[in-house]
């Protein structure tokens, strides 16, 4: 054993002698180590507190001109035919905030193979509805509904539904049909699939769009939109697409890019608390914004082979 001493003289002044000795513990500081684990497994059993309240993003506004036309009559110097022609004009700029969709349903007239794209037409009877059933509001057109599906994704691998939206059939706008017997049918005003959404009117439900108020949770803010039709006649959902179906004649138009065809791109602003919605691309610098009044947002039937 190797001893080591030292010896100091002591006189009769002092008071007390201080000697410093160095001491560690093996468990030096660890400790905070353990609370913190401690504090980790606390919030993972008793779940950590998240904001899930959600708020209403509304569409985002968009001039729109107001136009008409007036007639010109153009004589011809040579033979003095005359000829009127419309000119349009433009009276004002207006802003609006409508989202606007139309939904086109295939008549099956003409094979898909072989249609052009007046075979989809905004019409209910082409789903199968008599314009009695539309009139009256049978239980089978009244249970009928579009349904818009919200995605993280248009990859369906790995995709997301993170909400819907219900467009039921009871909105929309009006066109001329016919109901009673055939020898003494009465002309009225049924429902078609346009729809015109705001703040204000009959018209409102799907409008807005509800999503989380705090995005620390769920920081999202661009979501890939498919549609679907739910025909309570038949207990059937129709998919629907962004372009008819004869776009793709000469191609094989029932293996088609679904990503590229089956979806719109709707955009949310935190600090406006507004959406706007786009043509969905590869190349999102090319995308056309939709829902406006000159540009509505446009569904097909899409036809299984």
């Amino acid at each position: 054993m190797n001893n080591k001493y030292f010896r100091k003289t002591i006189t009769d002044q002092d008071q007390y002698l201080d000697i410093p000795l160095e001491i560690n513990f093996d468990m030096l500081g660890r400790e905070d180590g353990v609370a913190s684990f401690e504090n980790e497994v606390i919030s993972e059993i008793l779940n950590p507190i998240s904001d899930f309240e959600i708020t209403k993003f509304a569409h985002s506004e968009y001039d729109e001109i107001i136009t008409t036309t007036t007639q010109v009559v153009i004589t011809n110097p040579n033979t003095g035919q005359q000829n009127i022609i419309n000119i349009p004009i433009n009276l004002m700029t207006i802003q609006k905030t409508s989202t606007n969709y139309e939904f086109y349903f295939f008549d099956y007239l003409t094979g898909v193979t072989a249609s052009t794209s007046t075979n989809w037409l905004t019409d209910y009877e082409n789903a199968t509805f008599t314009d009695s059933e539309i009139y009256y509001f049978a239980n089978s057109f009244k249970g009928s509904f579009f349904k818009l599906d919200f995605y993280d994704s248009p990859q369906n691998e790995n995709q997301t539904l993170l909400l819907s939206v219900i467009l039921p059939t009871q909105q929309g706008l009006k066109e001329p049909g016919t109901i009673g017997p055939p020898l003494n049918q009465t002309a009225v005003q049924v429902k078609k699939p346009k729809f015109v959404l705001d703040y204000t009117g009959a018209d409102k439900e799907g409008f807005y769009i509800y999503w989380l108020k705090d995005k620390n949770y769920l920081n999202i803010t661009e979501f890939y939109v498919s549609a679907k039709f739910f025909n309570a006649k038949t207990g059937q959902f129709v998919r629907m697409m962004n372009r008819p179906q004869s776009t793709f004649i000469g191609q094989n138009m029932f293996n088609l890019d679904k990503p590229l065809y089956f979806y719109y791109k709707y955009v949310i602003d935190y600090n406006t608390n507004e959406y706007k919605v786009y043509t969905y691309n590869n190349n999102f610098q090319n995308a056309q914004r939709v829902g406006i009044g000159v540009s509505p947002i446009k569904w097909y039937e899409y036809v299984n082979p």
